[in-house]
C-alpha cells in the first residue's frame, strides 16, 4: 500500500492490483469525474496521482450499489415500454421533466425507481389529457387542410401554421398539394395520418421541431388557415 503524509493512498497501479481494473477504465472514470463522482486526487507520489484510500473505497462501494435503482432494461420489463419510447422520453427531458439518473455505471444509467414511477404517472396523465382533445370522428380517408388538421388535434390553426416549414417529428407528408392563384401551395392531409401523428405526439410529449427539407427561401406553403 502506498502512503502519503502518513495516510494510505492509492495509485492507479494499486487500484489495478486490488480491484483487477484496467488502466483505461480508471483514467476514464477520473477524466469524467464531473459525472462519475470520482474523488479528486489527494496529491502525487513521484509522478503518479494518488487518491485517499478510504475515500476511494467508499466511492467505489457506493458506485457498485444499485439497490432500489433501475435501468432502461428494468423499465422495459416493469412498465411494458419499448426501448425506443424510453430513449425518446429521455431525449425530450427538457420538455417533459424526465428525472436525471442517480448514477451512471459502465455507461449504463440508473434511476431511482420510485422517483421515475411517480414522474411517469404524472406524464401519462398529461399526455392522456392532450389525447382527449383529439377529434376521432369522421372518415379516415378524408382530406384535410392544415386548419382542418388543427381542428382534429384540438389546437388552434395558428399553433401548427409553421408545421409545413418546420416539421415536428412524426408529422405526415401531404397526400395532395394545390397551387393557389397567389403562387403558394396548400397541402392536404389524410385524416388517418393526423390521428397517427396525434398518437406519436402524445407518446412522449411535444417534439422538438426540425427544419423542413426545403430551404426557407423556397417555401411557398399557404400558411393562412382555411
Amino acid at each position: 500500500m502506498t502512503t502519503s503524509d502518513g495516510r494510505e493512498v492509492y495509485t492507479r497501479r494499486d487500484l489495478m492490483t486490488k480491484y483487477g481494473m484496467s488502466l483505461s477504465a480508471l483514467e476514464e472514470w477520473y477524466r469524467n469525474r464531473r459525472w462519475t463522482g470520482h474523488p479528486e486526487a489527494a496529491g502525487t507520489a513521484g509522478l503518479e496521482l494518488v487518491w485517499d484510500a478510504a475515500e476511494w473505497d467508499h466511492w467505489y462501494q457506493e458506485r457498485q450499489n444499485t439497490t432500489g435503482l433501475v435501468t432502461r432494461a428494468d423499465l422495459e420489463e416493469r412498465h411494458g415500454l419499448a426501448r425506443s419510447t424510453l430513449e425518446r422520453l429521455w431525449a425530450l427531458r427538457e420538455e417533459n421533466g424526465h428525472p436525471a439518473p442517480v448514477k451512471t455505471h459502465d455507461r449504463v444509467m440508473y434511476w431511482d425507481h420510485d422517483e421515475w414511477e411517480a414522474w411517469y404517472g404524472e406524464h401519462k396523465k398529461r399526455t392522456q389529457r392532450r389525447e382527449l382533445q383529439v377529434d376521432r370522428s369522421g372518415n379516415p380517408d378524408d382530406l384535410l387542410t392544415l386548419a382542418g388538421a388543427a381542428r382534429v388535434l384540438g389546437v388552434t390553426p395558428v399553433s401548427i401554421a409553421h408545421y409545413p416549414k418546420r416539421m415536428p417529428r412524426g408529422w405526415p407528408q401531404p397526400v395532395q398539394e394545390e397551387q393557389l392563384p397567389s403562387g403558394r401551395l396548400r397541402r392536404w392531409y389524410r385524416r388517418a395520418d393526423i390521428w397517427t401523428y396525434s398518437e406519436t405526439r402524445t407518446a412522449a410529449g411535444p417534439h422538438r421541431k426540425h427544419p423542413s427539407r426545403k430551404p426557407r427561401s423556397e417555401d411557398t406553403t399557404d400558411h393562412t388557415p382555411d
